[in-house]
């Protein structure tokens, strides 16, 4: 079979008669077998379009069952092969008998593409008619792009030119060049139709003889031809064939002006997306990447082909809503798309409490003396925090000492100040802790801001002075010393220096076992360092007129000291005497006021 005899527009009559019987005479030999996807039921023009109908009704019959993610995908499929199917028919009108292989080297390669999407078009739509599988909706999409592309680029270049021929030769006219062809055919019958009637009414003609026929025959000729022109589109197709005017090698040129198809996907989810895919025909032109563009942002190209450029949107920071997708091109109308832009709604950042102010007061700090801890709490995060504990180690890792309160909710970036107070009890360098959440109940998104450390130096306080109190509130008998009736006692108190006795005056009858109420208090001032001594001593005293019998028995004393470590005493107290006759138990108490 043949391949497209191209004439070039400037070659003479003869020199395209001389190319069409040359061609004819070696197609077979030059131009060799159509490849394998080509053969079979694919011989012409017709089988083609016979082809690409019977796929459509393919299509039309699983779009009824097809779901609605891939229903969209098959009616543009179904557009794009019938718009390309009409521009054949159009093109090649009358002379679809034409073969595949007589074809131009580009028409044939896009034919042969577009087989073989069809026959994959085909296979999975009677592999999976519904088209359920992922596998099978992938196959028809990726398909479904390049039949897109490649139907475009065939209109493109089929738009501008008209095909005539036999069976096995294709002559590719450009359209304009035909009809140009036809209005200076009309003009020059009209101007010859008006000098051969000026000639015939003028009777400038020859009377007669051989000149006036060859001149007739010559004015025929000319209306002839030219009205053949005119009339005939054969013939004025076979003029511009013969002569070489207007064919062009149209179909193996490539169509400069680059053409944007579609744009996947056309959404675009900030963070999210990653690349975009920007299919056409022609996206390189002259092998020239172009730069590109998002809402007037530019982007980086990280691949592009002749049909494909792939853009990296992965740090694209763009207003949420359609925008447009610009591709440029040195000395070339820019291509245009929209693509929607969509911003994730953000997910609130959960809480995080931090320690932002931390202050003790006053300083220098005393012993003994009140301490005042002030603590700031900031919720940086963008969730309310609930239910946790501030708490204040005035002694870090000391139990006992540690301070807290509950709080129950704390806003987004608000801040609240805790106070706590506390004496150290004695001079030295501590560390303070204040800690936020300090039991771990709040899920935050930075714990490592929950507290903050404060190093403390205690100064050594002065010494102290206190009013203590010992109030001695009863005695206990155990002895009373007299063997022959009651005793008669009384006591001797010395309290810090302080004397006194008990009854004011004379004695008491007690008998073994007897208890008496004393409310007896005795009140010093002593400084910090010095001890309290509570002196006791116990007497009976004997009748006076028994020789026989000492005038006084001892009872014992209770000699105690209390120094001011231990708060002088302070609290209740039960202490026996030595008894070195009678014996007793002393029951008192120890208050003490501090005075500075």
């Amino acid at each position: 079979m043949a391949k497209t005899l191209l004439v070039h527009p400037f070659h003479t009559w003869h020199r395209g008669l001389s190319l069409l019987l040359v061609a004819a005479l070696l197609s077979g030999a030059i131009l060799g077998p159509l490849p394998a996807q080509g053969q079979g039921i694919l011989t012409t023009i017709g089988d083609f379009l016979s082809l690409g109908a019977n796929t459509i009704r393919e299509i039309q019959e699983a779009i009824q069952l097809a779901g609605q993610e891939v229903r969209d995908t098959l009616e543009q499929l179904q557009n794009d092969l019938a718009s390309m199917l009409q521009q054949l028919e159009q093109t090649y009108q009358d002379n679809l008998n034409i073969t595949i292989n007589s074809l131009d080297t580009a028409t044939r390669n896009k034919l042969m593409e577009l087989q073989s999407f069809i026959t994959q078009i085909n296979d999975t739509l009677q592999d999976d008619i519904r088209l359920v599988s992922t596998e099978a909706q992938n196959v028809i999409r990726e398909a479904a792009n390049q039949v897109r592309r490649v139907t475009n680029d065939l209109k493109q270049s089929l738009e501008e030119v008209i095909v005539v021929g036999g069976e096995t030769v294709a002559f590719v006219l450009d359209k304009a060049f035909y009809n140009g062809l036809l209005i200076i055919a009309l003009v020059l019958l009209g101007i010859g139709l008006l000098i051969f009637v000026w000639l015939l009414f003028s009777k400038r003609l020859p009377e007669g003889g051989l000149s006036r026929g060859l001149v007739l025959l010559f004015m025929g000729l000319y209306v002839l031809v030219f009205g053949a022109i005119v009339l005939v589109p054969q013939a004025r197709a076979f003029v511009m064939t013969q002569t070489g005017i207007g064919l062009r090698e149209r179909l193996d040129k490539i169509v400069s002006q680059p053409t944007l198809l579609q744009i996947v996907p056309d959404s675009i989810l900030i963070g999210t997306t990653q690349e975009v895919d920007v299919w056409g025909s022609n996206l390189t032109p002259d092998g020239v990447s172009p730069t590109a563009t998002i809402a007037g942002i530019s982007v980086p190209v990280s691949a592009a082909s002749r049909d494909r450029v792939v853009l990296n949107v992965a740090g694209l920071s763009a207003p949420d809503g359609s925008t447009n997708l610009v591709l440029t091109y040195p000395e070339r109308d820019p291509l245009t798309g929209v693509v929607r832009v969509i911003r994730p709604t953000p997910i609130p950042q959960p809480p995080d409490l931090d320690v932002t102010g931390f202050s003790l007061s006053p300083s220098p700090t005393t012993a003994r003396a009140n301490t005042a801890a002030s603590i700031t709490v900031l919720n940086r995060g963008q969730t309310e925090a609930r239910n946790f504990i501030v708490q204040w180690q005035p002694i870090s890792g000391q139990s006992g000492t540690f301070q807290q309160t509950s709080v129950a909710s704390l806003a987004p970036g608000a801040s609240r100040a805790f106070t706590f107070n506390f004496s150290y009890p004695n001079a030295g360098t501590f560390d303070s802790v204040a800690v936020v959440d300090s039991l771990g109940t709040v899920s935050e998104s930075n714990e490592a801001n929950n507290s903050r450390t404060f190093r403390i130096t205690v100064q050594a306080a002065p010494p102290r002075q206190a009013r203590v109190t010992v109030t001695f509130t009863q005695i206990t008998v155990h002895d009373d010393a007299d063997p022959l009736s009651n005793g008669e006692l009384w006591l001797d108190f010395n309290v810090g220096g302080q004397i006194g006795r008990f009854p004011n005056s004379g004695t008491v009858d007690v008998n073994s076992g007897d208890t008496r109420s004393i409310n007896r208090s005795f009140t010093v001032t002593l400084n910090e360092g010095q001890d309290l001594t509570v002196f006791v001593n116990g007497t009976d005293e004997d009748s006076p007129g028994f020789p026989a019998f000492d005038d006084h028995d001892p009872m014992g004393v209770v000699d105690r000291r209390f120094g001011s470590a231990s708060n002088w005493g302070e609290g209740s107290h039960s202490d026996r005497s030595t008894c070195p006759d009678g014996c007793y138990t002393i029951h008192y108490t120890i208050t003490k006021v501090f005075l500075n």
